[in-house]
């Protein structure tokens, strides 16, 4: 029963993500997600711009680390591909992203090696070797100018990594259907020049400096998990479905909080692929080579346990969360309950997903920008219900700007701002605010005072030319219409047009004005029409032509038309018969 408007609210949403009609904190009701203030406009003066942005320039100077970088190297992991070899070898290149200029296709990139180790293949946790490799990247390769301005620095670890070819963790690494249909030769040959092991690449980056001279990498362990770089993917499959938050919390039988479930699936992550720990110091000195291995902060083991899950956020109880409001939305059809959704304990919209924050403020968006439905609240024991039934005296006319209705949406494709005919539409007329409270929300409105009511300005239809077919712009109404055919430049440039013949005289060029702007106006264009368009013209300009002496050259025009067959003589005797009863009638001399 409620398909369709939910379809329409959910369309309606979209668009108002991606182009919006107005915004959500400049509502009365929605003050509270305005996150800034604007007190500093008092204080604010022209001269003090300058004192802040050196102030800010001040202060990331001061962040800025003086040392050099020093990454000891504490292991290499990969549960899955277990190689001969104790050891790995781990490259490190530091990459200078460079501001493009104008002339530039791409950004610059300048790549700097900084030297080359081996690190140790799946280390004993519980008894970790006590020398390891460390690399240094001096803090004079960390300039901000180079030939290009630096826009941000990216360190980038690649690792070669050894592994058995023929056999991975039980499987075969390859195509077994190469190996089954090859020729037994050609097989015996291709087997002497291979070796039992492969080569495998993977890599990561880590961005130490990013756009805004920001040091990122600060003293400590980290985890890095590596890509294969082998490994080609294809964008299809890196595509996923837009998920919106769920208000409904799920938490299994036991005892464990939200954080702990999704520290949980952020440690999926680190056990599927391979990875490399190091730790990471700024320091004065430069060192390289083989080293004594640092003491480590946390043990590895810890973040694996749940022991130590258990003690990432001990503030965090559960029953916190379930002590929220819960909302259930409750759906009527002929005051009979049709469906009712589970609960939620945040205060979205189900149609549009606006996070209204207050149970109030979610009220009032539903009653004021969901209006074919009729929302009704009804409080809880466990929190609040909202009864939501079909709005049957909802005016679903068009009430806004006509000229919207021609022209094609541009909700999705629209790059910038554009430029849209002015309409006056009242949306909300309510010349006293009440004080907000739950209260209105108890019984159903009543349609005839609280119920909305459109009021436009102008002219709530569109119109279309007969001629070309297109929209009458609202500006084109009130000065525009079909029976006039002659406009005003039109008028000028035929006038213009018979004052540039040189084979007449003035008398004919003044006459045939007169006559070409009479059949314009009257839009005469049949034979049959000619005696019309005759007794019109002496009835409107008879006294013209003859205070301009023009009755002889009228009498040659009447000739005319006579010599091509669009008038008959008796048409010509009549209408020199009504001329000369105006001059008759005014004395005009002969």
């Amino acid at each position: 029963m409620s398909l369709k408007p939910t379809q329409i609210y959910r369309f309606l949403g979209s668009r108002q993500q991606n182009s919006p009609v107005f915004l959500q904190r400049c509502l009365t009701y929605m003050k509270h997600r305005m996150s800034r203030t604007h007190s500093k406009r008092k204080l604010f003066k022209v001269n003090s711009i300058l004192e802040k942005v050196t102030a800010h320039q001040r202060a990331l100077d001061s962040e800025r680390p003086s040392g050099h970088l020093i990454i000891t190297f504490t292991g290499y992991y990969d549960k899955l591909n277990k190689g001969p070899g104790d050891t790995v070898c781990v490259e490190a290149t530091l990459l200078k992203i460079c501001h493009k200029k104008r002339k530039d296709v791409s950004s610059p990139v300048m790549q700097i090696s900084v030297g080359k180790c081996d690190v140790h293949r799946n280390p004993d946790i519980t008894n970790p070797p006590a020398k390891v490799t460390a690399i240094s990247v001096p803090n004079d390769n960390f300039n901000l100018s180079n030939g290009h301005l630096v826009k941000s620095y990216v360190l980038l670890l690649r690792v070669t990594c050894p592994v058995n070819k023929m056999k991975v963790n039980g499987y075969c690494n390859g195509d077994i259907s190469d190996i089954l249909d090859e020729p037994a030769q050609k097989k015996r040959k291709s087997m002497k020049n291979n070796t039992p092991e492969d080569i495998r690449y993977y890599g990561a980056e880590l961005v130490v400096y990013d756009k805004h001279q920001r040091c990122l990498l600060t003293d400590g362990e980290y985890q890095l998990v590596l890509q294969d770089l082998g490994q080609r993917h294809s964008p299809k499959k890196l595509s996923s479905w837009e998920t919106f938050p769920e208000g409904k919390e799920k938490v299994s039988n036991t005892n464990m909080t939200l954080p702990q479930f999704e520290a949980i699936n952020f440690i999926d992550v680190f056990g599927k692929g391979p990875l490399v720990t190091f730790h990471l110091q700024w320091r004065d000195n430069l060192v390289n080579g083989i080293v004594d291995r640092p003491q480590p902060s946390s043990k590895l083991d810890d973040l694996f346990s749940p022991n130590g899950l258990g003690d990432m956020n001990p503030e965090y109880p559960l029953q916190e969360r379930l002590n929220k409001m819960r909302i259930f939305y409750q759906f009527l059809y002929n005051n009979n309950t049709r469906q009712q959704t589970e609960a939620r304990d945040d205060f979205q919209c189900p149609w549009c997903r606006v996070n209204c924050i207050e149970l109030y403020c979610l009220l009032k968006h539903l009653k004021l920008c969901h209006s074919r439905f009729c929302f009704n609240y009804v409080p809880h024991p466990k929190g609040a219900r909202i009864d939501v039934s079909i709005n049957e005296s909802y005016d679903g006319s068009y009430v806004g700007n006509p000229n919207d209705l021609h022209s094609t949406g541009f909700a999705f494709s629209r790059t910038g701002p554009a430029r849209r005919n002015p309409v006056t539409h009242v949306m909300v007329c309510r010349p006293k605010r009440p004080t907000p409270s739950l209260s209105e929300f108890l019984e159903p409105d009543d349609t005839e005072t609280d119920g909305p009511r459109s009021y436009i300005s102008g002219h709530n239809r569109l119109y279309y030319h007969t001629v070309t077919c297109l929209s009458v712009r609202p500006q084109e109404i009130d000065i525009d219409s079909e029976s006039e055919n002659d406009p005003q430049w039109l008028r000028i440039k035929t006038q213009h047009m018979i004052d540039e013949f040189t084979d007449v005289n003035e008398g004919e060029k003044e006459l045939m004005k007169m006559w070409n702007l009479h059949i314009m106006k009257h839009g005469f264009v049949g034979d049959c029409q000619i005696p019309l368009a005759c007794s019109m013209f002496i009835e409107e300009h008879g006294k013209i032509i003859l205070a301009q002496r023009l009755y002889r050259n009228f009498l040659l025009h009447l000739c005319n038309l006579f010599d091509y067959g669009l008038i008959s003589a008796s048409v010509v005797y009549h209408t020199m018969h009504q001329l000369n009863q105006i001059r008759d009638d005014n004395s005009f001399p002969s």
